[in-house]
């Protein structure tokens, strides 16, 4: 385990990683909006996994950090 993140945040990483896969390999289709769809997508999982990792910046700097939920 990390240092940085805890086993939940982690965990949590993995799931966005198996959401993508799931998204990208069997539900958006491979018509002509399918890059696009794709990089919507991905936009949107990143702010997930901004929010996560962001964690390990607020318990590492609290004076300029705020922890999800504090």
């Amino acid at each position: 385990m990390s240092d940085l993140l805890t086993a939940a945040e982690l965990r949590a990483l993995d799931l966005t990683t198996e959401l993508t896969n799931l998204l990208a390999g069997e539900i958006i289709g491979n018509g002509t909006t399918r890059a696009g769809d794709v990089n919507e997508m991905c936009r949107r999982i990143h702010d997930v996994q901004h929010m996560i990792m962001a964690q390990a910046a607020a318990r590492a700097f609290p004076e300029k950090f705020r922890v999800l939920g504090e």
